[in-house]
């Protein structure tokens, strides 16, 4: 479908030699595969292999690990399927922690501050065993007291301090008993209270109440003084009766004291003997200060561990009959957790530094919490046996490695995690919240020694370093994950590696040589340079996984070419259904491309639609018209709002690019408006700046334009022609659409001179360049590409400061100074 190119207002004569065979690539520029002879054999390849592809990364990763200095923390960017988290692993857990950098830590009971639980730290798998001991201990004591019990020494003493009580109060109790029986009174059990005692006045040797001794004043039968005088020994009785039983209770405790101090001076010799045992067994200051605090309240608590019978509180309270036998259980728990010991980070089977990988970077889940508890000890303490570590401390001494976009999502996590860093320690506490559960528990902080890795890109680790203060002291080291690597034989030697690796450890279908080179070609492409190779190993692994599934679709016993090629064939069907309907479009002449002709303002650029897993080139009309005026360039894309800040750029670049080239002496008295015809979405990126600069001199000159030509590539204000991305994809794509609409044998693409070296073409493309049926030039200037477009010379400047007549320069040189003259005039009237 072709386009007339208009009346022109010039005449000129195209050569015969076209200006395009001076810029034409050959087809051994444009070629390029990989030899299968040049695949290193099973025995070239190295057994094993280091981190692929990643040196700088790799330095800095063990630059951080190896500083002991504070603030070595990692931040850790590149592409995903770069092997980051792999290569992140595979170095840490070969590293054997320095002597001394793990303990166990354990939290125990304080004494003092029951609310405050203090933290015990012992060598890797010591914690265990302190708590077994301790267990052991309590067993110890109250077996220990059971046999204080049955010794004979022990009985008489406890008789001696029972019977001297009891007499004592026998004692008392009689004197004041005989006294009331002088004054006629006797000790009755309240009638509002059973428990509670009372007197009564004794009427005819009987008991008698109040009311009663009334009744007879009222009838005469007692005086009304003899009343009175009863009335006030009762209430000096009752007095002195109240001194008295306080005074008991005071004995009765002074009893219950004697028994207690007894029970102690019997067990402590053997209690002191097996706590300097366990400080000999468990070493430090900490642990020694914790064991002394138990000593004391074994000692000032010893009736917890006595048997129900024997003890000072049976020698005082009697048997609790049988009642509350559910109970026994957890009193027999709870009466002694106060002295247990609860082991939050252990390191019992731990060989290297702890690699702790936390997916869920909550509070809890990084700080750990405080369960929810029923009760506490015996004392009412709180529970602090329900304290739970989290990530952070069960990787300290080690490594903890977390996802960009799972912690700075956590707020209130980010922030503890830097106060973590900072000061060294980390706190179990509840997270407030509206669903969790608070808790009055303030358990002592635990010393922290933790490099922290964190996966992101390098857009927020730049974020972070300039607006976060603390970031960068806290995270010092960025570890830079390219997405290629150079094409080195070591290099292919080890991606060949790899690729064995993978067939060997899934059981793949085993590789050919031409199958091998397959995958190379298809890396190299990934990385878009010919001398690199994609360090997107998920992607060569996925690769690998679908060759595999086609061979055994189709029954073969060896990974080809063919099996290679397949795969990708099927992922791209899988993948195309965008590029079929644009293709479809543009069959049913909905779109309006046009592969034949030559027309005047209209040029076929080229765009990448990148969907992340998949990315395919098409042509995309640009258009031009001109008039005189005064608004310069006019991009319809911007005005629209369907320009990105880069293409936007490259309008002005257009602009000082005209200004600078043509009108030296005069300003730039033209209005063009730009459009890419049928483009409804965002259109980004100075690619089609050349484009766009081509079509504007077409229009302006009135010279039109091969239309069996798309063109890419950026441009400077200098008119020099820059490489730009998707090179092959693009080439692909048009040459998609030619194929579709009918290949001519002229059709090509323009491209920057810089891109040749990105040219990783498909074998088709390939063989019809071969056959010169499709055509690649690659230019450095925008007068080169204009050569081409229009089969004229572009022009250069002569001594008399003016462009060669009947060439491209020329004739814009001469509409723009004549727009400039008739905008003049247009003024001037």
């Amino acid at each position: 479908m072709g386009y007339d190119s208009g009346t022109m207002s010039h005449n000129y004569a195209k050569p015969d030699k076209t200006p395009a065979d001076a810029y034409a690539l050959s087809f051994e520029q444009v070629r390029f595969s990989i030899a299968p002879d040049s695949i290193p054999s099973p025995a070239e390849v190295p057994a094993q292999f280091d981190i692929i592809g990643q040196p700088r990364a790799i330095q800095a990763l063990r630059m951080a690990i190896e500083m002991p200095a504070k603030g070595y923390n990692v931040f850790v960017t590149g592409p995903a399927g770069t092997g980051k988290r792999t290569a992140i692993i595979k170095l840490l857990r070969e590293r054997r922690p320095p002597e001394g950098a793990l303990h166990d830590c354990a939290y125990v009971h304080n004494f003092r501050s029951p609310y405050e639980p203090r933290v015990l730290y012992f060598p890797p798998g010591k914690a265990r065993a302190f708590r077994t001991a301790m267990q052991r201990l309590i067993e110890q004591i109250s077996d220990g007291l059971q046999l204080v019990f049955e010794d004979k020494q022990y009985q008489r003493r406890r008789e001696e301090i029972l019977l001297a009580s009891e007499n004592a109060e026998q004692e008392r109790i009689s004197e004041f008993e005989s006294r009331l029986d002088e004054a006629g009174f006797q000790i009755v059990r309240s009638a509002e209270d059973d428990e509670k005692p009372d007197l009564a006045p004794l009427l005819d040797g009987k008991p008698a109440s109040f009311d009663e001794l009334q009744r007879q004043a009222v009838n005469g039968t007692m005086d009304q003084s003899r009343l009175e005088q009863i009335r006030e020994n009762y209430f000096r009785f009752i007095d002195e009766m109240s001194r008295i039983f306080a005074k008991l209770r005071v004995n009765r405790n002074e009893m219950r004291r004697k028994l207690v101090e007894l029970q102690a001076s019997s067990i402590e010799p053997q209690l002191r003997e097996e706590i300097d045992r366990l400080k000999r067994e468990f070493p430090g200051e900490r642990i020694a200060a914790h064991l002394d605090a138990v000593r004391e309240a074994v000692l000032s608590g010893i009736e917890a561990f006595a048997p129900e019978t024997g003890g000072a509180a049976a020698a005082t309270s009697g048997s609790a009959g049988t009642g509350a036998a559910g109970e026994a259980e957890h009193s027999e728990r709870s009466r002694f957790q106060r002295f247990d010991v609860n082991v939050v980070v252990e390191h019992t089977e731990t060989e290297h530094s702890p690699v702790v990988f936390e997916s869920t970077a909550d509070y809890a889940k990084l700080f750990g919490t405080v369960e929810p508890s029923g009760d506490g000890g015996d004392d009412g303490a709180p529970g602090f046996m329900n304290l739970r570590a989290g990530s952070v401390l069960q990787a300290s001494g080690g490594f903890l490695i977390l996802r960009a976009q799972d912690i700075l999502t956590q707020e209130e996590a980010w922030s503890a995690l830097k106060r973590a860093l900072q000061d060294g320690a980390a706190e179990i506490r509840t997270m407030p919240g509206p669903y969790s559960h608070p808790s009055g528990l303030k358990p002592e902080p635990i010393d922290l020694s933790v490099k922290v890795i964190i996966m992101g890109n390098e857009h927020i680790y730049d974020i972070l370093y300039n607006q976060d203060e603390e970031f960068g002291k806290l995270f010092k080291m960025p570890a830079e994950f390219d997405a290629v690597m150079e094409r080195s034989p070591r290099n292919t030697g080890e991606y060949v590696a790899f690729m064995r690796m993978i067939q060997r450890d899934e059981q793949l279908l085993p590789l050919e040589p031409d199958g091998v080179a397959a995958v190379i070609e298809h890396g190299v492409r990934l990385s878009e340079f010919r001398n690199r190779l994609s360090t997107r190993f998920s992607r060569v692994a996925d690769l690998l996984r679908e060759a595999d599934y086609w061979g055994r679709r189709h029954n073969v016993e060896q990974i080809t070419r063919r099996e290679v090629q397949a795969a990708l064939d099927q992922r791209r069907y899988l993948y195309n259904l965008p590029e079929e309907k644009i293709d479809e479009q543009i069959l049913s002449h909905e779109l309006l491309i046009s592969v034949a002709g030559s027309a005047i303002g209209r040029i076929n650029g080229l765009a990448v639609i990148d969907r992340g897993y998949y990315a395919f080139g098409r042509p995309m009309v640009i258009t031009v018209r001109i008039a005189p005026g005064d608004d310069g360039i006019i991009n319809i894309e911007s005005e629209s709002g369907l320009s990105g800040e880069l293409h936007d750029k490259g309008v002005y670049i257009i602009e000082g690019y005209l200004q600078s080239k043509y009108l030296r002496e005069h300003p730039l008295s033209i209005r063009a408006s730009i459009c890419f015809e049928q483009s409804y979405v965002e259109v980004d990126g100075d690619s089609a700046s050349s484009s766009e600069i081509y079509v504007l001199l077409s229009a302006i000159a009135e010279v039109p334009l091969r239309q069996d030509i798309a063109v890419t590539g950026s441009v400077n204000q200098m008119g020099e022609v820059q490489a730009v991305g998707g090179i092959s994809e693009k080439i692909e794509g048009f040459y998609e659409v030619c194929r579709k609409l009918g290949i001519s044998g002229t059709q090509g693409v323009i491209i920057p001179r810089g891109n040749i070296e990105n040219l990783i073409l498909s074998h088709e493309v390939q063989e019809e360049i071969r056959c010169k049926r499709f055509h690649i030039w690659a230019v450095d200037t925008i007068d080169q590409g204009i050569e081409i477009l229009t089969g004229l010379p572009a022009g250069v400047r002569t001594q008399r400061d003016q462009f060669q007549s009947g060439t491209v320069n020329s004739f814009v040189e001469r509409r723009l100074r004549e727009m400039a003259e008739q905008m003049q005039r247009f003024r001037s009237r």
